[in-house]
């Protein structure tokens, strides 16, 4: 029988944690281990989870620098489970979640990674849509997410989101979130560069978007806010993208990449020279300008962080196209 691990890193955040956990032991098939990564100073998280009742209890870990990226490593490093499950702490799984996703894992050994829909929840209000293409990367580097509204059967993918994903720990092994990726919290596309580099392993994801959670996005305490517009979280999300695509594209992806980044940008969310130019009378001279010079300064860090030489020391050489 396989063991299974959850992980949830979470930061002040002390209401939605325990909501998330009391869901986790509801489970038809409850986790084997819980695991909640806080960082040391982070009292109410460490009280919520020493004081909650549960079988087996749930384990804190702490870390002593801020970022998504050290939190999921530190779980990755202490996991003792066959199977790896990371949930938000601002997320809460049916009853079914974690059933579902091990008999998946169970009926398809050679599977290295599942991910699933995320219902999202802004203001009380479900986020309704449906889109058939779902966590795929192009060969000249178009991402396409999708995950919280993916519709269809249970097909493969290039990439999973964060909030709803699971990885067989043997096919992980060494492999660890990248440390180069830039934010202080949220730091933007860690999920995409693990899975790509997964992918470039030759590693099967699939995307199943029967595997649900209810996403209630909350506050965060970082320069990255979801409302309103702030330079620097624009730059490290630009640099972080740039980042994972330009470490796994061939050579003929990363030219297009770059230049359709500068005059375009890197994702339709983005703004290169040619939408700035656009976007001046719709959001003003300014604010249009600001975004920018914010993406190009993103995708020039990129570009220096790719070039210095340095690495992902568990990474891969190259991304080698798409899913078949």
């Amino acid at each position: 029988m396989m063991k299974l691990t959850v992980a949830i890193p979470s930061y002040c955040r002390p209401e939605e944690l325990m909501r998330v956990l009391e869901a986790l032991y509801r489970q038809e098939r409850r986790a084997d281990e819980v695991i909640v990564v806080a960082r040391k100073d982070d009292v109410q998280t460490h009280e919520v989870v020493n004081e909650f009742w549960g079988n087996p209890p749930p384990r804190l870990q702490l870390v002593d620098s801020p970022g998504v990226v050290r939190a999921m490593n530190q779980a990755l490093d202490h996991a003792t489970g066959d199977l790896i499950s990371f949930i938000d702490d601002d997320a809460v799984p049916p009853s079914d979640w974690l059933k579902k996703v091990v008999q998946i894992f169970e009926c398809e050994p050679e599977l290295a990674g599942l991910g699933g829909r995320d219902h999202v929840f802004i203001n009380g209000r479900w986020l309704e849509g449906k889109a058939s293409v779902v966590g795929i990367v192009s060969w000249y580097g178009r991402t396409i997410g999708n995950h919280h509204v993916g519709t269809g059967p249970r097909r493969n993918v290039d990439s999973l989101k964060g909030v709803n994903m699971t990885f067989r720990m043997e096919a992980v092994g060494k492999l660890r979130f990248d440390r180069r990726l830039r934010g202080s919290g949220a730091q933007w596309h860690c999920e995409l560069m693990f899975c790509l580099a997964l992918r470039a392993q030759g590693k099967r994801l699939a995307y199943d978007p029967s595997i649900v959670v209810d996403h209630f996005p909350a506050q965060r305490y970082d320069e990255d806010q979801r409302d309103g517009f702030n330079s620097l979280t624009y730059e490290n999300q630009i640099h972080n993208l740039t980042l994972a695509l330009l470490e796994y594209l061939q050579p003929t992806g990363r030219v297009l990449l770059l230049a359709y980044a500068l005059l375009v940008g890197i994702e339709n969310g983005y703004c290169g020279f040619l939408k700035g130019l656009l976007y001046c009378p719709k959001i003003g001279v300014d604010r249009a300008w600001q975004k920018t010079f914010a993406s190009a300064r993103g995708v020039r860090a990129a570009w220096k962080t790719w070039r210095s030489g340095e690495g992902n020391p568990a990474s891969v050489e190259a991304f080698h196209g798409l899913v078949g």
